[in-house]
């Protein structure tokens, strides 16, 4: 009796395998097509999609600092040149927001800058790293975008921000935030600067 259920099982398997469509382990070409159309039909995104998850990403990486650095960017933007050739009024504006819930006395920055013998040359001389102080604000809000011009120091020519890190925070209640070990709080250099340099 267990002999012919087994039987009778092995046959039901063999006729079920012979009837079903054998398959490939291998896609065929009509397989590949249909798939690489299906991802070419998907839009790309673009540079403003882009740059917003760039933010996001950012933003959620310095979710446990005091202080969230969105942007950092020289002024000027746009200057007249004087026939020596001498910029005036560099700067570096710095958005941020207060993410703390208290109000901020001050902020202490530490800054990469890249600069150049003048403002004609087209290549970098070795970055320039600055210890920057920017005062604070009395706004509790995160969501309320703060910006702060800091005065960069003369005779030099900055043409790019490499990267700007957060290294104190100074309360107004008199307490002091600093980053923990292995804690980064500012804004990583963009991958898109090596290809400028």
């Amino acid at each position: 009796m267990k002999l012919s259920a087994l039987l009778l099982l092995c046959a039901s398997m063999c006729v079920a395998q012979a009837a079903a469509p054998h398959q490939s382990a291998a896609p065929s070409p009509q397989q590949n097509s249909s798939a690489a159309t299906q991802y070419e039909d998907l839009p790309i995104p673009g540079p403003a999609l882009q740059a917003a998850i760039a933010r996001d990403m950012e933003r959620a990486r310095q979710a446990s600092c005091p202080v969230v650095l969105t942007s950092a960017s020289l002024a000027p933007y746009l200057q007249l040149l004087k026939a020596g050739g001498e910029v005036e009024g560099n700067g570096l504006d710095l958005e941020f927001h207060n993410a703390s819930g208290k109000e901020i006395r001050s902020m202490e920055l530490s800054a990469t800058i890249l600069v150049k013998k003048s403002i004609y040359d087209l290549g970098y001389l070795p970055p320039v790293h600055l210890d920057l102080t920017a005062y604070g604000t009395r706004n509790v809000d995160s969501a309320v975008d703060e910006l702060r011009r800091l005065t960069l120091p003369t005779r030099i020519h900055p043409a790019l921000v490499d990267s700007v890190r957060l290294e104190q925070v100074s309360f107004e209640d008199g307490s002091i935030w600093s980053p923990k070990t292995g804690q980064y709080c500012g804004l990583t250099p963009d991958p898109m600067r090596s290809i400028v340099r």
